[in-house]
């Protein structure tokens, strides 16, 4: 299994997202991989990132399909992979309605439909033809790429549901998945492997990447309390709430909810219990940590973005115990 990081991280602004980067890849980790929230976008850290390094693979897990036109996709992506000398992956998703709808205001219409209908566009924008197409849910005349990249980036699918994870091992060359845990993800590799073989694929030959937050402090009780706070932040989200439920959190993720759309913020809080945190997110000693990564190696993921996380108020003290905790990490796994 490969370790990568996730970037950006809190506390690794300005000078020091470059060194974060450089130690990465200076220490041994194989990606980088940037996402997408309200920090910042995903193709702007890929780019700082790959302007940095000289090795390390780098990623966006991932970029919706609805907040740019394909054809913008493609010139991001074009320019990233010739920024890294074609060291980049492509992770695309539809995203959920709380996103697309409520924070960029565009119809969350045929999620399905549209991402098809992008990769299709985007497979073609990156061999140089012209593409023209007139589908259910995109439209483009005639976009061509100036500077197709000599090696097309391959492109992986951010998936979490039975039709998602079967649509991420048909149409892509990778999946992505997040908020897992090793114990379930067996049943969803299942599904990727469906997909994988209804397109005539070799489904072992899938690249799986996994976001996992690692959280890298000392004091337990105050990590548990800021994990919980965003596992309900999660768990408040329909689209994740119906994901935790599939993969064997139903009482707990409706209970949460609940709570939550009758405004008692304080009892939704409370009702996630210790056990999904230490199932859905890790931390504790290195040892414990690098042998929970092995619980994830053994279900079946190959590539993970560890999203190192310090909730120390103090942004040196916190850019230190992560620093630390990566070294630790990578040494005790080899």
């Amino acid at each position: 299994m490969r370790l990568g990081i996730t970037v950006p991280l809190d506390g690794f602004q300005n000078r020091h997202f470059v060194e974060l980067v450089r130690h990465a890849e200076k220490l041994g980790y194989a990606d980088a991989w940037s996402y997408e929230t309200l920090a910042g976008d995903a193709f702007t850290p890929a780019a700082a990132a790959a302007t940095a390094t000289e090795r390390i693979r780098i990623g966006t897990a991932i970029v919706p399909v609805f907040t740019r036109p394909a054809a913008l996709i493609a010139l991001s992506a074009a320019a990233v992979q010739q920024f890294s000398g074609g060291r980049f992956v492509l992770g695309v998703g539809i995203s959920t309605p709380t996103i697309v709808e409520q924070w960029m205001g565009i119809p969350y219409r045929l999620p399905l439909t549209r991402l098809r209908e992008t990769i299709a566009a985007l497979r073609a924008a990156f061999t140089g033809q012209k593409v023209t197409t007139a589908g259910k849910a995109i439209k483009i005349n005639g976009f061509r790429l100036g500077t197709p990249p000599e090696t097309p980036p391959p492109i992986y699918i951010g998936a979490q549901g039975e039709v998602m994870l079967q649509t991420a091992g048909e149409l892509g060359d990778g999946a992505i998945v997040n908020y897992i845990t090793p114990e379930t993800f067996p049943r969803m590799l299942n599904e990727i492997r469906r997909g994988a073989h209804k397109a005539g694929k070799n489904a072992d030959s899938l690249d799986i990447a996994c976001r996992i937050l690692v959280a890298v402090d000392e004091e337990q009780d105050a990590v548990r309390e800021n994990l919980r706070r965003e596992l309900t932040a999660y768990l408040t989200v329909p689209q994740y709430n119906r994901f935790f439920q599939w993969i064997g959190y139903g009482d707990e993720a409706r209970a949460a909810l609940e709570a939550w759309n009758a405004g008692d913020r304080r009892k939704a809080l409370s009702l996630v219990p210790d056990y999904m945190l230490e199932s859905i997110f890790v931390f504790g000693t290195v040892e414990q940590i690098v042998r929970r990564l092995r619980d994830y190696e053994q279900a079946g993921i190959t590539t993970t973005a560890l999203q190192f996380t310090s909730f120390q108020p103090n942004p040196e003290q916190k850019r230190r115990r992560v620093m630390q905790t990566m070294e630790a990490v990578i040494s005790e796994w080899r």
